[in-house]
């Protein structure tokens, strides 16, 4: 029985107990007992304000399944997973970076054991794994989740360097949203079944504890999250996993302030990035820790970064009802030259929610395919 705090059976039994609490203070209302009217007056009121709080919880736990703010109960609690790797991993220096470990089995410069990458442990499958990644600014490290596709470790592609596509979760979120809510590994399984480049999925947490909300941006004082999604992360995948590390192998993809973060890191750094998905992004920073760096929140709008026309590749989509997000594919669309390619698609229907942006991951992945060289053995 799964009552995980995503899961359709927890949703049910929270959304039914708020259902029968009322009832139930309704029969339990003249059946009170105490000495005195006081007495029996608190007991009613306590049963009136936890039928309160059942209802509140309710439409939390429902509020939360529709946009994967938090994708299990540890992400809740905000504790390590008995799955996540135990040593933070220190990307190598310059020298080292650049090799290209292999499957396992055979011969790399960091070896797998067991069937796992060093400094990885499994997170919820042989093919999906996690490890803690050090973050430039702060001793807070950050988990960085990567899930390789079933390709990876057949034999034909064992001389294969695969692309690879960085996810970027929302705000508040969790990078496992995309394993559960999002279901991502199976939305590419069918995009490659229809054709599409088989990726290896890298996602890394954006948010740091303690810290404001960065938008995946280098703040003076701040943890340095753009460098560690750029330079750190690729950095551990790199050495560890055998993919590319040219720029023309590497995508990013994010929704709700990832599709921010994933538009905005891919034209920052058209070095590393060859294309990106803004899944109902927005075009310009809107957290507080930008209100006293004006010049910076500038810096960092889209339609700022679209006028160097960097040579890279943009698929933005939104619904016409997420009026935030359809508005940004507008200034895109304005703001794009040549070599920059902006494609935009509007739904008619549709939210700013996991549901949607699930279902057009396939979509997404075909598109990506197109940008990034399909591999083969």
């Amino acid at each position: 029985m799964d009552l995980g705090l995503t899961s359709g059976l927890f949703a049910t039994v929270v959304v039914a107990l708020a259902i029968l609490a009322p009832v139930l203070v309704v029969i339990a209302w003249r059946r009170v007992r105490g000495r005195s009217a006081a007495l029996r007056s608190a007991q009613r009121w306590a049963l009136v304000l936890l039928s309160q709080a059942v209802a509140v919880v309710a439409v939390l736990v429902l509020i939360n399944n529709e946009f994967g703010l938090y994708s299990s109960w540890d992400d809740l609690l905000g504790r390590t997973s008995t799955a996540s790797a135990t040593d933070v991993l220190v990307p190598p220096t310059t020298a080292a970076r650049g090799t290209h470990p292999s499957a396992p089995g055979a011969a790399t410069a960091l070896p797998w054991n067991s069937g796992v990458p060093k400094g990885f442990s499994t997170y919820d499958s042989a093919s999906t794994f996690v490890a803690e990644v050090r973050v430039p600014g702060t001793s807070a490290p950050l988990k960085v989740y990567v899930s390789v596709p079933p390709e990876y470790g057949r034999p034909e592609f064992a001389r294969v360097d695969f692309p690879v596509v960085e996810l970027f979760h929302g705000y508040p979120g969790s990078p496992t949203t995309w394993f559960h809510a999002m279901d991502v590994r199976a939305k590419l399984a069918d995009a490659v079944a229809a054709g599409a480049t088989p990726f290896v999925l890298v996602v890394p947490q954006i948010s740091v504890a303690g810290a404001p909300d960065l938008e995946c941006t280098d703040l003076p004082g701040q943890p340095q999250v753009a460098t560690f999604l750029t330079t750190e992360v690729r950095s551990v995948i790199t050495t560890h996993f055998r993919v590319r590390a040219d720029r023309a192998g590497w995508a990013a993809m994010g929704y709700s302030e990832g599709g921010y973060c994933a538009a905005q890191l891919v034209l920052r750094h058209p070095e590393l990035f060859a294309a990106g998905v803004d899944l109902s992004g927005y075009d310009a920073p809107e957290s507080s820790a930008f209100d006293t760096l004006p010049l910076l929140k500038q810096a960092g709008s889209l339609a700022t970064l679209l006028r160097s026309a960097p040579a890279v590749a943009i698929f933005a989509s939104a619904s016409r009802q997420d009026q935030q997000s359809s508005g940004s594919l507008t200034s895109l669309r304005r703001g794009a030259r040549p070599p920059t390619s902006v494609t935009t698609q509007l739904f008619a229907q549709g939210g700013h929610n996991t549901a949607d942006w699930s279902a057009g991951l396939p979509a997404s992945f075909i598109w990506l395919s197109h940008q990034i060289p399909r591999v083969g053995p």
